[in-house]
């Protein structure tokens, strides 16, 4: 009778696991709901650093980007000449697996460019994200959505949508994947879906119905032009210009798939602390430039506004608050591997614990509600001292319980709003302000800092503003209660 209840007690625990995602797509709560305290509670640890510290690393600049995307380009073009090359020889194979290599490691400038931080031109940032989706055969609309859930909810069951590695582990398909074998057919299916207007229930959960016309559009584009390889494969008789689309993305995905289960695999679900659930090892210089830097994959998910480039001086800034970072990728699958093992044949909950820090206090700069009374008029209230904030500048101003995000953009060009992003309630005083807009730091959603008007996505709703102005060398705004 026991060992009957053992036997069930360990099929149970054995169960495959419902991942489908619930929640839907319109996941923000309004400031002035009562269902706001519930979702506040739910904010991710966030490191101890400086605001103006912070400011500096999210600086954007066009040119690290140019240069490593040029650089690039390049060697594409270069592996991919060699293939002609070499086509009918066995050489060709060391060609592809080079070209293969590099085209392959698009996943991580899709990535890059989907956040908006590695150029501080916006339609570069764009036009490079919707060519390196293709590339990597992530449909660019549908993914920008999915991806702002992955970071509102770090392999949270139910409601991430991007939990690489499920329990139990499945280690079948994670290797499959080195050869994109278990996620590129899930992935064409998804663009063939959407293409014909027929999104599955997860896809539905997590794009709004206002963009899937162009999530649809898109997929059909992505389509036409495979279908057009493809013809020309037949045309010719030869496979040849089909080894240059899609096929690399399976030939040559190797290096994407060992880099990329260093992220999350066998690290814990359901928790709301980075420190936790990603990973920074440290890798080699080659392998750094096709990855990214996303090695750095803590400091990214704690600060996703910091580009790729600043992630190892922002690591360098708040190691000391963080669990150690892994010195190379040996160190890493010595202690995942028998964790993914354990998690697929002994114990779907076991997880791997990493070793936290003693907190630090850093001094920062938030502000809150002035306790000297003559300086308010009306509803006028002192925020702070002019010189507290420099030009393209924010700063976080707590009053009466409500949180406010006040600004200075030329001059004396003084403007508030609420403090809060209206997509997942994050604090845009951590945020980036550049050219009149903010920018937030979790999704990177853009609100124009005049009227609070919503920008780009993954923000629809507006931001509340409040007259703000210099009085003296202090600074002021009209709060409403």
């Amino acid at each position: 009778m026991a060992a009957e209840r053992e036997k069930h007690s360990k099929k149970e625990r054995f169960k495959e696991r419902d991942y489908s995602l619930s929640g839907g797509s319109e996941g923000a709560i309004a400031l002035d709901e009562d269902r706001l305290e519930d979702r506040v509670e739910e904010v991710w640890w966030s490191p101890d650093i400086p605001r103006k510290n912070l400011r500096a690393f999210m600086q954007r600049s066009d040119g690290p980007a140019l240069w490593h995307f040029g650089l690039w380009i390049v060697l594409l073009a270069a592996s991919g000449y060699l293939v002609v090359l070499s086509w009918g020889t066995w050489w060709v194979v060391l060609a592809l697996l080079v070209y293969g290599t590099i085209y392959s490691s698009s996943d991580a400038r899709w990535h890059e460019c989907g956040h908006g931080t590695p150029f501080r031109t916006r339609w570069l940032n764009v036009v490079f994200y919707h060519i390196s989706s293709f590339m990597t055969l992530r449909e660019a609309y549908m993914w920008r959505w999915s991806h702002s859930r992955h970071h509102t909810h770090t392999i949270v069951v139910g409601r991430d949508p991007e939990i690489q590695v499920k329990r139990p582990a499945d280690l079948l398909s994670l290797v499959l994947d080195f050869f994109y074998l278990r996620g590129g057919p899930t992935e064409i299916g998804r663009i063939v879906r959407n293409a014909l207007g027929r999104p599955n229930s997860d896809v539905r959960d997590f794009v709004p119905d206002t963009e899937r016309y162009k999530m649809f559009w898109s997929s059909r584009i992505y389509v036409a032009i495979i279908a057009g390889f493809g013809v020309w494969s037949i045309a010719i008789g030869s496979f040849l210009p089909m080894m240059f689309v899609a096929l690399p993305r399976f030939y040559g995905g190797w290096l994407h798939q060992l880099l990329g289960l260093t992220q999350h695999a066998g690290l814990a679900e359901n928790t709301y602390d980075h420190r936790t659930n990603p990973r920074t090892v440290h890798i080699n210089p080659v392998f750094r430039y096709l990855y990214m830097n996303m090695n750095y994959h803590l400091e990214h998910h704690m600060l996703p506004a910091v580009p790729y480039h600043a992630l190892p001086r922002i690591h360098e800034a708040i190691k000391d608050q963080t669990p150690r970072a892994y010195v190379s990728l040996w160190d890493v699958y010595r202690e995942m591997v028998p964790a993914l093992i354990r998690q697929a044949t002994k114990d779907p909950d076991y997880h791997i614990e990493r070793s936290l820090p003693q907190p630090i206090q850093v001094e920062d700069q938030v502000l809150s509600e002035s306790s000297d009374t003559s300086a308010m008029s009306g509803n006028w209230v002192e925020v702070c001292d002019a010189d507290d904030l420099d030009e393209e500048d924010v700063v976080r101003f707590d009053h009466n319980g409500n949180t406010y995000a006040v600004y200075r953009l030329k001059g004396d060009d003084f403007y508030a709003t609420d403090g809060l992003c209206t997509h997942e309630n994050t604090h845009l005083a951590d945020g980036l302000v550049m050219d009149g807009i903010i920018e937030c730091p979790k999704h990177n959603g853009r609100f124009e800092i005049s009227s609070g008007k919503a920008k780009s996505l993954p923000v629809r709703v507006d931001l509340r503003t409040y007259p703000a102005e210099r009085r003296g060398d202090k600074v002021f705004m009209c709060v409403t209660d």
